[in-house]
């Protein structure tokens, strides 16, 4: 796709400006733009075929020649810099003659399948051969080909990774898919080889493309040479319609166009729609290809009801009659709350504003949570990480930071445009970039110092840091003391033994956060899925105190998921925040007074038979919460479980009622991403099957119950609305908080730490159904380090026995270059690996034997 010229290449911003003319027009811009940016911003066009706004320019195509008045020779506009007194022409005879040339030599060899290309209508090289009027050429040899040994076609596809497939000879060699790779995602899976007029670009030899970020290549390749084989050959661009949308399944809410053809119903493909505040116009492979989500085959058509022990088809009357009778009868027999709700935090506003009204005007509950995937979260609304987690950042604010610290992030698999930003940050200008996890990760690659500390010891780590500064005589000697009062331990030695991390180490960081003039400091989920997250949350917040990072930065725990931000703003907590609490009763006109239990309590109560009635809304809690056999038994002792889905699932399996859920392709609605923003996806498809819209189930569910508080979406997403300005972000104590964590002993039948994540491609359980993301990963695997491996004798593939005190699980292993500890890594995606079974939701550090499965 062609990019936008007006956006500028970033760099390194400078007080002094130069001034040029350009056609004629003068044009002030600060020292060091180039001449085509100088031209873009006087709405000049210059073509371009290996320029992009987002990496540094090379000048490989030629194509955007200028002419500058006493220079003998034309010059590139993209890698130019403008000085003062420059005369530039941009559409003089001679700059045309030239282009024209250009032109002709890149047509040479290129070969005219216009009409077999995917790429047409969308070709850049099309575009611009149109604006010269090349129809013809000096040329008349045969076309040089590349040719494999044993091809019979013109066509020269080769499938180059899971989605990618290459033809060589329409490659123009602008070098833009090798420099993103490397520059912009930090790859090195694609690459030039050869010289002259055989130089090709492609994957090393036996490997393949296959980043997490891949997609993108496909997307910014000027002609057809890379081509995705999601899109390949299934409808001409002109055929159909784009609408803008958000990514689903992640926090930062990328801006994306989804490819629709209304008449089959169906969406074809997803794009960047560049928003430069949020995501530079890079999308992550799971933002790419996750609509296959909504169109998959595996979709839920209809709604079931359970009749003599099995689910049938039911109608969408005969499904809601019986839920509200049940869910009367309960409370009836019961006489108290006992009905509680579990809600997805990828859902739209008016769904999530609308869940936590029913269940608080109707059903006076206030067991709702959103949290269905985090063992023992805080049973107070107002803890000291749940104010942690309403903090504000701004995605665009790492750009211009100096010091940038990852803590507790795994960013590729979490929060892979963060990553994309630090790496552009550390593109073009100069930040001191730090990462601090229990084990080593790719995202570390753009560090300046990544820390590695002892599985466990996160808060003696953040300890560490702040005694790192007190030794250095970084803080006054009345902070220092009032600190090491309130910490155990409480000198730097001994903190740095606890945590397993070098002295030296801790004092490089400390100067770096005091030495710091604006810091972006990002706390990630491996801290929201501790259990000891309070703990963990307590030292975060003294380190903001010790070195005041939020006065001159920003320092917040960041939201998981598409809309976790909005969950929040909407209410859909046991207890809401204060501001929020206080709206929500001015909207209703009451606030219900009955105990409030997050996900984890309700789980217990479960178990305990004294709550009765769950509804769960496009969650899995069987598959994503950390202790699987513990969720089992809870939804075993229901009398009545309703859950609505876009597929059938293991929760769903033991649901008396389900009920199909659109997509979030399938409706207009309104999502919060990671910063507060409010962003609006826009309905590609009409809803797939008999399924609903997750506000429009809840608003059918009310009526049944014969209330008149949901008379319409309208007055739903204007009350949503009116908690979207609640501000709702709480200070921080202004005093050190206690923190002397207590130190796990290791455990000799069962050694080695493991840690559940995503895998870079999949974000919770549903991307499996999405065919292109399966491809490359569709089971689950234990990541292990090298040094593990030589120890058990593993290679690359084997099949490996992972056994803990709760269950056991038989996974293919994959050897990481990147992990150097004995920490294990297990993906959560993938529905016919248990891995659940494996954690326990009490244990701040689950721990497992591995051993390798004979043949």
């Amino acid at each position: 796709m062609a990019e936008d010229t007006t956006k500028s290449t970033p760099v390194e911003a400078k007080a002094d400006t130069i001034s040029l003319t350009i056609d004629g027009r003068a044009v002030t811009v600060p020292k060091g733009t180039t001449l085509l940016n100088a031209a873009a911003s006087l709405g000049i066009y210059i073509p371009t075929l290996c320029w992009h706004p987002k990496l540094k320019a090379v000048g490989a195509c030629r194509v955007c020649y200028v002419e500058v008045e006493k220079w003998p020779k034309l010059a590139v506009a993209c890698a130019t810099e403008a000085t003062d007194g420059m005369v530039v022409h941009t559409a003089s005879d001679q700059v045309k003659k030239g282009r024209r040339a250009v032109i002709e030599f890149i047509l040479a060899n290129h070969p005219l399948d216009c009409p077999t290309c995917d790429q047409a209508g969308e070709c850049e090289l099309q575009n611009v051969t149109f604006a010269y009027c090349i129809d013809d050429s000096r040329f008349e040899f045969r076309k040089s080909r590349f040719v494999e040994e044993g091809m019979t076609t013109t066509f020269d596809d080769l499938r180059i990774g899971p989605e990618l497939i290459l033809n060589r000879n329409r490659c123009l060699l602008c070098y833009k898919c090798v420099r993103a790779n490397k520059e912009a995602f930090g790859e090195h899976d694609l690459g030039v080889y050869e010289r002259g007029n055989i130089t090709r670009i492609g994957p090393a030899p036996g490997r393949q493309v296959t980043n997490p970020f891949s997609g993108n290549l496909a997307e910014i390749c000027p002609v057809g040479a890379l081509t995705s084989a999601d899109w390949r050959y299934k409808i001409r661009v002109w055929l159909t319609t784009s609408v803008p949308s958000v990514c689903n399944f992640t926090s930062s809410g990328s801006n994306i166009l989804l490819y629709k053809e209304d008449h089959k119903n169906h969406i074809y493909r997803t794009t960047s729609r560049t928003n430069d505040d949020i995501d530079d116009g890079w999308l992550a492979d799971v933002s790419r290809y996750g609509y296959q989500v909504a169109t998959s085959p595996e979709r839920l058509p209809e709604p079931l009801i359970k009749k003599d022990g099995k689910q049938v088809p039911a109608s969408w009357e005969e499904a809601m009659e019986l839920i509200h009778k049940r869910f009367t009868e309960i409370q009836q027999t019961m006489g108290r709350v006992c009905i509680g709700g579990l809600i997805a935090p990828n859902l739209d506003n008016a769904s999530l504003y609308g869940f936590s009204k029913f269940f608080r005007t109707v059903l006076n509950s206030n067991n709702i949570d959103f949290r269905c995937d985090y063992p023992m979260l805080p049973s107070v609304g107002d803890s000291v990480f749940s104010r942690l987690c309403r903090q504000p950042f701004r995605i665009a604010d790492i750009d211009d930071s100096d010091v940038i610290v990852a803590f507790g992030s795994d960013l590729i698999r979490e929060h892979p445009n963060e990553y994309l930003r630090i790496r552009r940050a550390r593109t073009f200008g100069k930040p001191r970039i730090y990462s601090i996890n229990p084990f080593s990760v790719k995202s570390a690659d753009v560090s300046d110092l990544e820390l590695v500390y002892r599985a466990g010891a996160d808060e003696l780590a953040l300890t560490g840091i702040c005694l790192a500064a007190v030794e250095e005589n970084l803080v006054d000697s009345a902070m220092a003391d009032e600190f090491k009062s309130k910490v155990a331990p409480n000198t730097l030695a001994e903190a740095a033994a606890a945590c397993g991390v070098d002295e030296a180490e801790l004092r490089i960081v400390a100067r770096a956060l005091a030495e710091g003039r604006k810091v972006s400091f990002i706390v990630g989920e491996l801290v929201t899925r501790s259990v000891a997250r309070e703990s963990i949350g307590a030292a975060v917040a003294n380190l903001d105190r010790m070195f005041g990072i939020r006065g001159k930065g920003q320092l917040s725990v960041l939201a998981r998921q598409a809309n976790s931000r909005g969950a929040e703003k909407m209410g859909v907590l046991p207890e809401p925040a204060a501001p929020t609490r206080e709206k929500l009763t001015a909207l209703w006109g009451m606030f219900p007074d009955s105990q409030a239990n997050n996900s984890d309590a309700m789980l217990a109560l479960m178990k305990k038979e004294e709550i009765s009635g769950l509804f769960v809304v496009g969650s899995n809690p069987i598959m994503l919460y950390p202790d699987q056999e513990f969720v089992r038994e809870g939804l075993g002792k229901l009398d009545f479980l309703v859950v609505c889905d876009l597929f059938e699932t293991e929760t769903t399996a033991l649901a008396d009622v389900v009920l199909p859920l659109s997509s979030w392709a399938e409706y207009d609605g309104e999502y919060v991403n990671l910063e507060g923003r409010v962003q609006s996806a826009r309905r590609a498809i009409r809803p797939v099957g008999k399924s609903r819209p997750a506000y429009e189930i809840i608003m059918a569910l009310a009526d049944k119950f014969g209330t008149d508080a949901f008379p319409s979406l309208e007055q739903l997403s204007l009350e949503a609305g009116c908690l979207l300005d609640v501000n709702d972000q709480p200070p921080l104590p202004d005093e050190f908080l206690e923190v002397k964590p207590a130190v796990e002993e290791p455990d000799k039948e069962y050694p080695l730490p493991i840690f559940v994540c995503d895998d870079p491609h999949h974000r919770g359980h549903l991307t499996e159904k999405a065919p292109s993301l399966a491809n490359f990963a569709s089971e689950a695997y234990v990541e292990l380090s090298p040094g593990l491996a030589v120890e058990g004798n593993l290679s690359d593939g084997d099949l490996v026995r992972v056994e803990s005190e709760t269950g056991k699980i038989i996974v293919a292993a994959r050897i990481s270059e990147h992990l150097e500890n004995n920490c294990l890594l297990v993906p959560c995606n993938f529905s016919a690996t248990p891995v659940m079974s494996l954690l326990m939701r009490k244990r701040r550090i689950n721990r497992v034997k591995i051993s390798k499965v004979d043949d």
